[in-house]
């Protein structure tokens, strides 16, 4: 009877004789990092102790969509190592300057046939972005997120000839921008 209930279930289930499911993954040794959990890595000024440990608790469990903002810029090494949080938040400020700065010039300095033919390329794949997320919907015509996307992958592309831009990189920069919610920021992490 046993032997019939499972023939019954392999052929519903389309498995091959034989061969029953594969087991389900064992679950996860971390939960999701939560605040608390981050706070237990960072030490007196908020200077990050132990990044190892860290990346291994990310990399087991994940991260709470809340902390994503805080906690891919860890991850991506936006950050020296050991600065207090006030000399964090300087540095941000200090490298959107950086960038601003960088975008303006590559954007003066590139001829306008590689400005145009760059900005094309990206422009593709940039009003192929995921328009169903909240953050990229609406009218594609001055729409400040895929203009700052645009933006992001124009200045990487300039600031690397040899690399330029290459089909997918708006599929690593999205939810950088998406989650950082900062032109400037979301161009850090994604370099």
């Amino acid at each position: 009877q046993v032997g019939r209930t499972l023939a019954r279930a392999q052929a519903a289930l389309a498995w091959p004789e034989g061969s029953p499911p594969s087991p389900p993954p064992p679950p996860s040794p971390f939960a999701p990092l939560s605040d608390a959990d981050l706070r237990t890595y960072l030490g007196p000024g908020g200077r990050l102790l132990r990044p190892h440990d860290l990346r291994l608790h990310v990399y087991h469990g994940g991260v709470e969509p809340g902390l994503r903002k805080v906690v891919w810029r860890y991850l991506l090494n936006v950050f020296p190592a050991g600065l207090s949080g006030q000399e964090r938040l300087a540095h941000l400020r200090r490298k959107a300057g950086e960038y601003a700065a960088l975008k303006a010039l590559l954007a003066a300095r590139a001829a306008p046939a590689e400005l145009a033919l760059v900005g094309a390329a990206v422009r593709k794949d940039v009003v192929r972005t995921d328009r169903g997320h909240p953050y990229f919907g609406g009218p594609e015509d001055g729409h400040p997120h895929l203009a700052a996307l645009q933006a992001l992958l124009t200045t990487f592309a300039l600031g690397h000839p040899r690399l330029s831009y290459c089909q997918g990189m708006s599929d690593v920069a999205a939810p950088l921008l998406a989650v950082l919610d900062d032109e400037a920021q979301a161009f850090l992490c994604f370099c």
